[in-house]
């Protein structure tokens, strides 16, 4: 396994030196804002970062296995096409922009505009998890792909205002209460029974087993998932074309 000190590289030399380790096993210490890490990547690496990950964390990567231990800031798995990343700690605003598979786990909050543009083809189906709260305009514009949102502090609302606006695909799915103003008009509400969590519970549990957080807990509370009522929500707005 490689061990690499972040702080004796410069932002360009610490990238170039990450593309050159062949060691399946990359560990990175000392970060403090360093942009642009496993980006583009196309492999299976294992990559533990410890500090605070600069921008675009593994935008465009296929494949990667990635831990933070500390922050991420934006656009964390920008357009990712496959890979697992977990964040023990929060993410700024943008992450899982465009995702197109993969997964990301944030132990805490998220930012504005969560999984903005996500959207899924055939066995390409992205994957959220936030245990905490995230900003406003969570899921826009959405055409696929799972965001699953806590609140496990309960310290602030569950999602800011605009959640899932102009969304025409895919699922979010929000734990215990959340305020009915911040979400979109153009969005279905269902509340889940038990039995109704299948296309979750895995995710829950590696969610507790990620971050050493009680599932029972976790599930004390109900779910309501989000759908889109209309697949094109925008249809009313074009002008029409004379005969």
């Amino acid at each position: 396994m490689a061990v690499i000190n972040a702080a004796e590289y410069g932002q360009q030399e610490l990238i170039q030196l990450l593309k050159q380790v062949e060691d399946q096993e990359i560990e990175v210490k000392g970060l403090c804002g360093q942009r642009y890490l496993a980006c583009g990547w196309q492999n299976q690496k294992l990559l533990t970062l410890y500090g605070v990950a600069g921008n675009n964390l593994a935008a465009f990567a296929d494949g990667p296995q990635i831990i933070v231990y500390g922050n991420a800031q934006e656009g964390v798995a920008n357009t990712m096409s496959s890979g697992h990343i977990q964040v023990h700690g929060r993410v700024g605003d943008i992450a899982g922009y465009a995702m197109r598979g993969g997964e990301l786990f944030i132990k805490d909050e998220a930012g504005f505009r969560l999984g903005i543009h996500m959207k899924a083809y055939r066995e390409q189906k992205p994957v959220i998890v936030v245990g905490g709260s995230v900003g406003s305009f969570a899921g826009e514009y959405m055409a696929g792909g799972t965001i699953i949102v806590l609140g496990l502090k309960g310290d602030r609302p569950l999602m800011g205002p605009y959640c899932g606006t102009g969304i025409y695909g895919g699922e979010i799915y929000l734990r215990g209460e959340y305020p009915s103003r911040n979400i979109a008009s153009n969005i279905e509400k269902t509340l889940l029974s038990d039995r109704d969590l299948d296309n979750i519970i895995d995710y829950l549990k590696r969610y507790s087993i990620y971050f050493n957080y009680s599932l029972e807990k976790i599930l004390e509370k109900a779910f309501t998932k989000l759908t889109v009522k209309n697949v094109r929500p925008f249809s009313g707005q074009y002008a029409g074309f004379p005969s």
